[in-house]
C-alpha cells in the first residue's frame, strides 16, 4: 500500500507502492564531487533508449561514469541503496548493474518529457527493472527541473534535497520538467534482472 512520504500529498485512494524515496544517499560534498566528474569528463547530448536523438522529447547533456577506481565508491553506495530499496519495497529478482551510471545536466530549458526506461535493444529493452535517480544539485541552484512520477494517474514530485534517491520500476512513467534558470544535475542508473512475468 501507499505509505505517506513527508512533503508529498498522498493520492485519494490506496495503491500499490511503486516508488521509494530514500534518505540521503550521498552527502552534499559527495554530490559536488560527482558533478565535477561530469564537468571534467566527456559530455554528449543524451539520446532516447533506442539511441536516437529527439529534442522534442529530451534535451540533456550526459556523461557516462564507467565503474573503476575513481568511481567504485559511487557504485558501492548505489548497490547498497538498491539492495535496501528492493528488499523493503519491491522484492524483484535482480542481477545487478548491466549499464554504467549516467550524470545528466539540465539547463537552458533542458527537460525530458514523459517516458519509461525500457525499450529498444540490449539491457534497456527487457532487463531494466528499477530506475535509481539521485538528486545532485541543491534546490537553490536551479528553477523548474522537477523529477515527476506518474505511476497510476497521480503525479508525484520527488524531493529536491541533494543526495535524495528516487527508486521506482523502470516501467513507471516519469519526466523532468524544463529547467527555466540555473542547472540541475542528477545521477541515474538502472538495475537489471529477468523480465517481468
Amino acid at each position: 500500500m501507499f505509505s505517506e512520504i513527508p512533503g508529498l500529498a498522498a493520492p485519494s485512494r490506496p495503491q500499490q507502492k511503486l516508488w521509494a524515496f530514500e534518505g540521503e544517499t550521498f552527502t552534499p560534498e559527495e554530490c559536488r564531487t560527482i558533478i565535477a566528474l561530469m564537468e571534467d569528463g566527456r559530455q554528449k547530448d543524451a539520446t532516447l533508449v533506442n539511441g536516437e536523438s529527439e529534442s522534442r522529447i529530451r534535451r540533456t547533456a550526459i556523461h557516462w561514469l564507467p565503474e573503476g577506481p575513481e568511481t567504485d565508491w559511487i557504485y558501492q553506495r548505489l548497490a547498497r541503496l538498491v539492495a535496501t530499496a528492493n528488499r523493503e519495497h519491491f522484492n524483484y529478482t535482480l542481477d545487478g548493474f548491466q549499464e554504467d551510471a549516467q550524470v545528466a545536466r539540465y539547463q537552458d530549458g533542458g527537460f525530458y518529457d514523459w517516458h519509461i526506461d525500457r525499450g529498444g535493444k540490449g539491457p534497456a529493452g527487457r532487463a531494466r527493472k528499477l530506475t535509481i535517480a539521485i538528486q545532485l544539485s541543491p534546490p537553490e541552484a536551479y528553477e523548474g527541473g522537477d523529477l515527476q512520477l506518474n505511476p497510476e494517474g497521480h503525479v508525484l514530485t520527488a524531493p529536491r534535497d541533494p543526495g535524495m534517491a528516487a527508486v521506482f520500476p523502470a516501467f513507471v512513467l516519469h519526466r523532468v520538467t524544463p529547467v527555466t534558470a540555473g542547472a540541475r544535475h542528477s545521477l541515474v542508473i538502472w538495475t537489471h534482472g529477468p523480465d517481468f512475468t
